[in-house]
């Protein structure tokens, strides 16, 4: 029997061999025409359009579609965008190949163009809800082009200008917010030090007030003290906001800040400044990141922002909040803009690599599972749809995460401002966790494709790195997120009052119950979802509080007994943030009228909730699953994949994004990698 069967393999390989020596050299193409080549066969060609992707955009995009698809528009037809038509299609994206020079100096060009079109007006001069969405909205279309113009438009909006906005008074804002929203002045915003970022109480530039002249003078006392990582400080900011160390008559007052001049008109830079190059980045080289020294810098006494700590021309320091803590918190509440729009930008960021990738799956083929059958499309494999598709269920969730951060941030009152902060805080490192996350599956998913610049998601994870670290580190803004938990539970047990706020108020009923046995209807259950949520979040939350008692009670700091407690500071933090995400999930979920819509929202909520089950290991650590729900969780996700799958298309369609934003790769590869497509 298996001398007959090494027989026959002997024999089918001669015939092969034989094919290939027989055949006719006459025709060298003959081979090419016997096989068909590959071709592009858009997905709209085959998928179906299972909802109203419109109406899904408009629940995604909630406020100001017009005024994007506006500026979507601007950016397409300016000659600084630098569009090149790839597969007969125009794409907007950034020359990589500019040195760092160059890509600057292209940044501060669209920055003058976009200016000339009307699109900065009113972004400090006007006030109230709609000024600031629209503000936000237009953010949200820039950063989708490019995360340098974006980054620097921050800094000097949001940053320099939020700054005077908010930490000023009368007197700063008549004399600089105009010139700001003109480019009258560039203004950056040095916080940052060589040797404190996160820890901004601990900065060492130091500042005096000169009873005599009426001036205060900033000094760098050390290498350590010189600013870092300034954006716009390196080539073209002419002024900044000083955050500096304030000593008054020998007593240190804390972090105060100030304006202060570094270049004049012409953009030399001005005596007793000293200023240098921070060097090529791994992304955002078109931002000027520069470092500051002071050397006896003089500035007016009317120079500092006095919104919350003043101090008299006779050197006397005036503050209403007597309390060191509580006048620092003061002073930093108004700055919760940048990880509001930090935490909005990673989503988008997560959206154009799951559009490219996923475009890029429902026209891409690889192997056959049948002899002589078609090649598969890379979508319909289970494996390609798990790597995806739970991806774009959280993108989804985070979108909706990051409109209700939008609003609170719009809407903010004194009485907000915890509850901003904490959401602001767990939600901006969520995010861009999750958009490093998906930028590098999507790459992956890609193959090769994926590492062209061109095609932007290989690219785009260095341009978004830096977000897990600026405006706090991820890590550090988790633990004050558990801390402000741990607070609000602290004050509910000494006053035996129920919780109140940042959605603490499920821990005021019984504890919730898994069932054993989880059947696909109970998984999918919202109450369920919520429950397993809120189980998690509560325990946790208990064990936070247990611990750091243990740890005080062995004589340990309240400061040493958090940092011994780190471990589950971090899963509290996160408890919390996929919790409050889930909730603002199913709110907007309920608010959608039944119909196909609502159905594929059901979906995407669910695959949300389960595979943050699936991929928190606290939900077995501490036992809420056990695990045979576990499993019965993993295969539950993989059912909604093969849900998700016929809704690919749409799902992605309804992102908003413009297909000149996307990679080549998310349309006709072929034809943007063809010969005709080579420059000679």
């Amino acid at each position: 029997m298996a001398q007959e069967s090494s027989i026959n393999r002997a024999s089918r390989r001669t015939r092969i061999l034989n094919n290939h020596l027989v055949q006719s050299p006459s025709d060298p193409t003959s081979c090419l025409r016997s096989n068909s080549c590959l071709s592009y066969t858009p997905p709209e060609v085959t998928e179906r359009l299972g909802f109203d992707t419109k109406e899904m955009r408009k629940i995604l995009d909630l406020h100001n579609l017009e005024d994007r698809d506006w500026l979507y528009g601007v950016i397409k037809q300016g000659k600084v965008f630098n569009g090149k038509e790839r597969g007969g299609r125009l794409f907007v994206l950034p020359d990589y190949n500019q040195t760092m020079e160059q890509q600057r100096e292209m940044t501060m060009k669209r920055i003058e163009y976009l200016f000339e079109r009307g699109v900065f007006d009113g972004w400090l001069m006007k006030n109230g809800v709609e000024a600031e969405l629209k503000k936000l909205a237009f953010l949200d279309v820039i950063q989708n082009f490019d995360q340098s113009l974006a980054v620097m438009l921050g800094v000097h909006f949001f940053l320099w200008g939020g700054a005077i906005q908010f930490m000023g008074t009368k007197r700063h804002h008549d004399k600089w917010l105009r010139d700001t929203e003109t480019f009258g002045l560039k203004g950056c915003f040095s916080m940052t030090e060589l040797g404190h970022g996160s820890n901004v109480r601990g900065i060492e530039t130091v500042t005096t007030y000169d009873l005599k002249t009426g001036e205060f003078v900033i000094n760098t006392p050390c290498e350590s003290a010189q600013k870092y990582w300034i954006g716009g400080a390196a080539n073209h900011a002419t002024h900044t906001i000083v955050f500096s160390q304030l000593n008054i008559n020998g007593v240190n007052q804390g972090v105060h800040a100030f304006i202060a001049q570094i270049r004049d008109a012409d953009g030399n830079i001005c005596p007793n400044i000293r200023i240098a190059e921070c060097g090529h980045k791994i992304g955002l080289n078109g931002v000027d990141n520069g470092r500051i020294w002071f050397d006896n810098l003089r500035i007016p006494r009317e120079n500092l922002l006095n919104s919350v700590a003043d101090v008299s021309p006779d050197g006397q320091y005036l503050s209403a909040i007597k309390d060191p803590d509580q006048r620092f918190a003061a002073f930093l509440a108004p700055l919760t803009s940048g990880r509001v729009t930090i935490a909005t930008s990673a989503v988008f960021s997560s959206k154009v690599g799951l559009a490219t990738a996923i475009r890029y799956s429902l026209s891409r083929r690889a192997f056959s599972v049948t002899p002589n059958g078609p090649e598969v499309l890379l979508l319909d494999y289970p494996s390609h749809q798990r790597r995806l598709l739970p991806l774009l269920a959280k993108s989804y969730a985070m979108t909706f995460g990051g409109n209700y951060l939008k609003m609170i941030y719009v809407n903010r009152t004194p009485g907000s401002a915890k509850t901003l902060h904490v959401v602001s805080s767990a939600f901006k490192a969520i995010f861009t966790w999750h958009n490093m996350r998906t930028l590098q599956e999507c790459r992956e998913a890609c193959g090769g494709q994926g590492l062209k610049t061109e095609n932007k998601i290989g690219h785009l994870k260095g341009e978004f790195d830096v977000q897990s670290t600026f405006e706090g580190d991820n890590n550090v803004l988790m633990q004050q997120v558990s801390k402000a938990l741990l607070s609000e539970y602290a004050a509910a047990k000494k006053k035996n009052k129920p919780f109140k706020g940042l959605g603490l108020e499920h821990m005021n009923g019984p504890v919730p119950v898994i069932p054993s046995n989880l059947t696909s209807s109970t998984l999918r259950s919202s109450q369920f979802q919520m429950n397993a949520f809120c189980l998690r979040e509560r325990d946790l939350l208990n064990r936070f509080a247990a611990e750091m008692s243990l740890y005080l009670s062995k004589g340990e700091s309240k400061e040493q007994a958090f940092i011994l407690s780190y471990q589950i500071a971090e899963d509290l933090g996160r408890a919390f943030s996929d919790r409050a995400i889930l909730q603002i999930f199913i709110d907007a979920e309920t608010n959608v009228s039944s119909g196909s819509l609502k159905n594929v929202l059901g979906l995407l909520r669910s695959m949300y909730a389960l595979i943050c089950l699936e991929e928190d290991a606290a939900f077995l650590r501490y036992g809420y699953l056990s695990t045979d729900n576990a499993a019965a969780v993993r295969k539950e996700v993989t059912k909604l994949c093969g849900e998700l799958r016929p809704h690919a298309l749409a799902l992605v369609r309804s992102l908003g994004i413009p297909d000149a934003f996307l990679g080549p790769i998310a349309f006709n590869w072929i034809d943007a990698n063809s010969w005709s497509s080579v420059k000679h």
